[in-house]
């Protein structure tokens, strides 16, 4: 089954997403406040889940990690956090004794790569967008002290690289790594199972959670939402969904979080073209019909933060808006 980039890039939903969102809005003219998010704690026994044969989710390490075992070995999507490499390794031992050939990144945040350099100097294949080879596998625009900053080393940075898109032909199944642009961050790569009907999304798809969009790093909301309309384009009700952070999902729930999205974004927008500031926007909770089901207790991201982040893309000079 061949790559249609059509239904997976994201630049014309992008453009028809920013003109419902980003019509004129008054230019945010201070400097953008830095993530108050809190990276999330490992927890002290990892968990997994088999989504389908040959394919199982560990849970726990700070990101959802995806293990593709087969014939021809292993294939992991994210490493989580450094502090979890060691148990991560024991939980992908318990899934199969073959040697993990490749890791693919979804992104640069810590949470998805800190087990890159365990898993490279086992002889696993780093592979990634090609800006990560600048930063040692990891986005330069973290701020500082709000996640785990190892020692940048050549062993954790990718060494496969792609701008657009690869293709991996292992286990009697093809699995495609696509870029997308502008979502979550500017190097976000979505990855798709064909055979087995599985797409893993990284840190653009928060199940049960609002999500952080990574303006600093060129994350944008018209991004994120033209990144989930591409994947619920090729999905359908057997498609398991495999987010960054939150339970394995399907096509329904990842419609509701697209729906979500662009419901909070309209209102911030609109607030916005009004002349408010961001306490005012808060003040008036654009979430509030969404908090029961995406605020909960415990998410990593507050429903403060995420309305933050929306503000900070969409009152930000954009061409077009």
């Amino acid at each position: 089954m061949t790559t249609n980039r059509s239904d997976m890039t994201n630049c014309g939903r992008a453009l028809a997403v920013l003109a419902t969102l980003c019509a004129p809005v008054v230019a945010y003219s201070q400097s953008p406040a830095s993530s108050t998010v809190d990276p999330p704690e490992p927890a002290s026994d990892l968990r997994v889940q088999e989504v389908r044969p040959g394919l199982s989710v560990i849970t726990g390490a700070g990101s959802n990690v995806v293990v593709w075992s087969g014939a021809d070995g292993l294939v992991l999507v994210d490493t989580g956090l450094a502090t979890s490499s060691a148990a991560l390794v024991e939980a992908v031992t318990h899934v199969s004794a073959a040697p993990v050939k490749f890791v693919i990144i979804t992104h640069g945040h810590a949470d998805h790569v800190g087990g890159n350099e365990t898993f490279a100097h086992k002889g696993a294949v780093i592979i990634g967008h090609e800006s990560l080879r600048e930063h040692g596998g990891q986005d330069p625009a973290v701020p500082d002290g709000k996640v785990e900053t190892p020692a940048v080393t050549l062993a954790s940075r990718p060494v496969l690289t792609t701008m657009d898109a690869l293709a991996l032909h292992l286990n009697g199944d093809r699995l495609d790594a696509v870029h997308v642009a502008d979502a979550h961050t500017a190097a976000d790569i979505v990855v798709r199972l064909n055979h087995a009907d599985v797409v893993a999304l990284g840190d653009i798809y928060w199940n049960g959670q609002y999500p952080y969009i990574d303006v600093e790093s060129g994350g944008s909301l018209a991004g994120m939402v033209a990144a989930v309309e591409g994947t619920l384009a090729r999905s359908n009700e057997r498609t398991v969904v495999i987010p960054g952070h939150g339970a394995v999902s399907n096509r329904v729930e990842l419609a509701e979080y697209r729906d979500m999205l662009v419901a909070v974004g309209r209102k911030v927008r609109e607030a916005v073209e009004k002349g408010m500031g961001i306490e005012a926007i808060l003040e008036a909770k654009p979430t509030a019909e969404f908090d029961a089901k995406f605020g909960h207790p415990g998410a990593i991201v507050a429903p403060e933060e995420f309305v933050r982040s929306v503000y900070r893309d969409l009152a930000s000079n954009r061409p077009g808006c």
